[in-house]
């Protein structure tokens, strides 16, 4: 006869393959899986919390009432309570839900409740079912899960028409509009490419693979679904969406493959995972989301090359850079540092694989060429246009061009940070200029890094107390980028999980995209150049070097390298608060 002790333990190995089998399908299929709850979480609302009814509220509380019913008992299972305990406890956690349910439905703003229900039922989930077996899978996805619930309140409350860059307008017809949401409004309407010279209307200069994409979304919502044409553009939002969450994914598949775990993991993937960057670029209509998911895809892709130099991953770069390419040609930035691998790879196994080699080259250049280079060749053909064609500014009041490159990188007074959002000039009731203009690069971006150039104060007119919260938000973002920037500095000369030649690669990949900046700053000396959302990725590697540093952290006993470890770990924590809340109230205040 078997023991309760026994039945307890077979229930428990019961409950262990259940969720060993859920992980397993979650990091079998991230992607699809993240794409699948992006759609899930957003379409109910075409992707906006205008759409967030009273009847969205009243599922919301059947779906709170049936986690009650699955969390509850485990909770009670744990703790060896007895029927009918389980019974009443789920019931009472239901009636005490049903009031809040009843005040949110009626309530204009819905966004808040929104947040607060996904965040709770996460935690309740994860402390119903943790288990010390699985406590990575679990604190990762955690973190991840929180990350993404700030990404989605925000795309929910920020419109295709908001704190966007170059977007322009949608115009449901075959008439040109400039923009990218003309781009897209001319391949949904037309399904085929401006037939002219694309230097003469705003945006379609840009490869269409971000416009196709959205063009097919809307299409299909619009004409197949019956969708409202306003919402099914609006809707088009889950895709940056959830490209902004694969390129958490795939930060995390990084900081794994440098075996990157305990607290060094979760401090990197909370920063990455709660970066502001990547919280506005999920709201993001223009080409930059897509881009950047590609073009990380293409550098971790790399990485396994390294490691396992085969056809296949190989081919898998050769897609991702490619496509990445076929997004926005700046994704080619990423090949230099490709190449550096590529070459030191060869020469390393030259005696034995370099045939073998030869043809995974000729196999990525088959691949990634046509695909990155159909578009400009396309215009260079037909209209002379120049393969590394950048669409020229009209001249406005952004212009710097009266300060000398030396003096923008050179400056550092203090004025320039008194406000912590970016400086931009701007005109009086008489049109008289008034403030200046954002100019050191390096500034603009630790600036627009947290805030990006739509955030200042104006966001929160009768909120006064947010300017204090937002300047903490900017020093603390300051501080982990000085401490990322030194920890790459420092482990380049270190011992870490990652060789020469990969520290190499992520160093080589990191600085490309800082001069490709100053260059765009020097070469068009606008506010608008100085913006980091170019230079997306190296939040990512960043915080890869400031993890191999609290690794080595870790391991000291020190007290001073303790107190830095422990400060550290509370500054990333407030980090991830001030971040939810000034996202949150942005997103809310509409």
């Amino acid at each position: 006869m078997n023991s309760p002790t026994r039945i307890s333990e077979k229930k428990n190995t019961g409950n262990n393959s259940v969720l060993s089998g859920l992980f397993g399908i979650l990091t079998a299929h991230p992607y699809i899986s993240a794409f699948l709850i992006c759609i899930i979480c957003t379409m109910p609302f075409c992707a906006s919390s205008r759409n967030i009814s009273s009847v969205f509220v009243i599922i919301m509380f059947f779906l709170y009432c049936i986690s009650s019913g699955l969390i509850v008992p485990r909770i009670c299972s744990r703790y060896k309570l007895k029927n009918p305990l389980p019974v009443i406890l789920t019931l009472a956690v239901s009636a005490v839900g049903a009031p809040v349910f009843l005040y949110f439905r009626n309530q204009e703003n819905k966004l808040l409740f929104l947040f607060a229900y996904g965040c709770i039922l996460l935690a309740a989930y994860y402390f119903a079912f943790y288990t010390k077996k699985l406590s990575r899978h679990f604190n990762a996805l955690l973190i991840m899960s929180m990350g993404f619930m700030v990404k989605l309140c925000y795309v929910l409350g920020t419109s295709i028409s908001e704190r966007q860059h170059d977007v322009s307008w949608f115009e449901p017809s075959k008439e040109v509009t400039p923009g990218h949401l003309g781009y897209i409004s001319y391949l949904c309407y037309n399904h085929h490419l401006y037939d002219g010279d694309y230097r003469q209307v705003f945006q379609y200069c840009h490869p269409p693979l971000h416009h196709s994409l959205c063009a097919v979304w809307i299409g299909f919502l619009n004409r197949v679904l019956g969708v409202d044409i306003g919402n099914a553009v609006e809707s088009a939002q889950v895709l940056p969406l959830f490209y902004s969450v694969t390129i958490i994914i795939t930060a995390y598949k990084i900081f794994r493959y440098f075996k990157l775990d305990g607290k060094a993991l979760y401090i990197s993937l909370i920063i990455t995972s709660f970066h502001p960057c990547f919280t506005y670029l999920s709201a993001f209509m223009n080409n930059d989301p897509l881009t950047w998911a590609l073009t990380m895809g293409a550098v971790y892709c790399t990485l396994q090359w390294y490691k396992a130099p085969t056809m296949a991953n190989i081919i898998k770069i050769a897609l991702c850079l490619g496509l990445g390419m076929m997004t926005k040609l700046s994704a080619a930035l990423a090949a230099f540092p490709i190449a550096f691998v590529f070459i030191v790879v060869f020469f390393r196994s030259f005696k034995t694989i370099w045939k073998k080699l030869l043809g995974q080259f000729a196999a990525f250049l088959a691949i990634c060429f046509p695909l990155g280079m159909w578009f400009p060749i396309r215009g260079l053909v037909r209209w002379g246009i120049p393969l590394t064609y950048v669409q020229e500014l009209p001249e406005m009041d952004q212009t710097i061009k009266g300060i000398t490159f030396w003096e923008r990188i050179t400056d550092f007074s203090l004025k320039q940070v008194q406000n912590v959002y970016e400086n931009w000039l701007w005109r009086d009731e008489v049109g008289d200029p008034q403030g200046f203009n954002e100019h050191n690069p390096l500034i603009a971006i630790l600036k627009n890094s947290i805030f990006g150039e739509f955030i200042n104060g104006n966001n929160f007119p009768d909120m006064e107390y947010m300017d204090t919260v937002c300047k903490i938000l900017f020093w603390i973002g300051v501080f982990i980028a000085a401490a990322a920037f030194a920890s790459m500095i420092v482990c380049l000369f270190k011992k870490t999980e990652a060789d020469r030649i990969q520290k190499g690669f992520l160093v080589f990949f990191h600085l490309v995209l800082m001069i490709n900046l100053y260059t765009l700053s020097k070469n068009y000396p606008m506010v608008c150049s100085m913006n980091f959302r170019y230079l997306m990725p190296t939040v990512i590697t960043g915080t890869l070097f400031l993890g191999f540093t609290v690794t080595k952290l870790e391991n000291s006993k020190k007290a001073p390298v303790k107190a830095l470890r422990v400060t550290l770990y509370y500054v990333v924590t407030a980090f991830a608060a001030l971040s939810t809340y000034v996202y949150m109230v942005v997103a809310s205040s509409m």
